[in-house]
């Protein structure tokens, strides 16, 4: 009888710490790993880049660092060769400059296509559009909605990133990124980023 409590004690005991262990090891998923986040150093690259790194370190704890390139390419190329995990791109730039395929003048249209095509050729996935459209950043008068593009085995890596990222989808508008692109003049994008990130209560 007493031999029976005691393993009844020693299960229940178990399987407390299992949960608390699983717990944290959820919890902490992302801490003590770095994730490299790229810019093509533009006032808007630059704001929203701080913007992702501000996001993922106030609410994952995650070492992030922004790197600056100086082109698509570049910073194409890098995120292709894992020197990145990250960076924004425009859905018309990836069509035209990155895969080298005819413009498409729906945005909706235009995103799924570059989505799908990204996913299955290059093993990268583009996360929610941010909102705005910055058809000046590209080729013509094409859409150009900006969201960032993830490499896949980063997102394996950080299994809560592509969620937190995704609060952003839809989150900023034409005025507003102008706003933002207005005050780095007085401020850095840093300080631009993580103001409009309080305002908005996603840290």
């Amino acid at each position: 009888m007493m031999f029976g409590v005691k393993v009844s004690r020693f299960f229940a005991t178990t399987v407390a710490l299992c949960l608390v262990v699983a717990i944290a090891s959820s919890a902490g998923a992302c801490v003590g790993k770095t994730l490299v986040i790229g810019s093509k150093g533009t006032a808007q690259q630059d704001i929203l880049a701080e913007m992702l790194s501000i996001l993922i370190v106030e609410r994952t704890g995650t070492t992030v660092k922004v790197v600056k390139f100086d082109s698509t390419a570049t910073i194409h190329d890098a995120l292709l060769k894992a020197d990145l995990d990250m960076y924004i791109e425009y859905t018309g730039v990836g069509q035209v400059e990155v895969l080298q395929k005819a413009a498409l003048a729906d945005p909706a249209a235009l995103y799924q296509t570059v989505k799908a095509t990204y996913n299955q050729d290059l093993n990268l996935v583009w996360l929610k559009p941010l909102g705005f459209n910055a058809s000046d950043i590209g080729k013509g008068d094409f859409p150009a909605e900006p969201a960032p593009v993830v490499r896949k085995d980063t997102l394996k890596k950080f299994p809560a990133l592509a969620r937190l990222i995704n609060k952003l989808g839809g989150a900023i508008s034409v005025e507003a990124m102008h706003d933002l692109e207005q005050q780095v003049s007085e401020k850095s994008p840093r300080d631009v980023a993580r103001q409009f990130l309080k305002a908005g209560r996603f840290i």
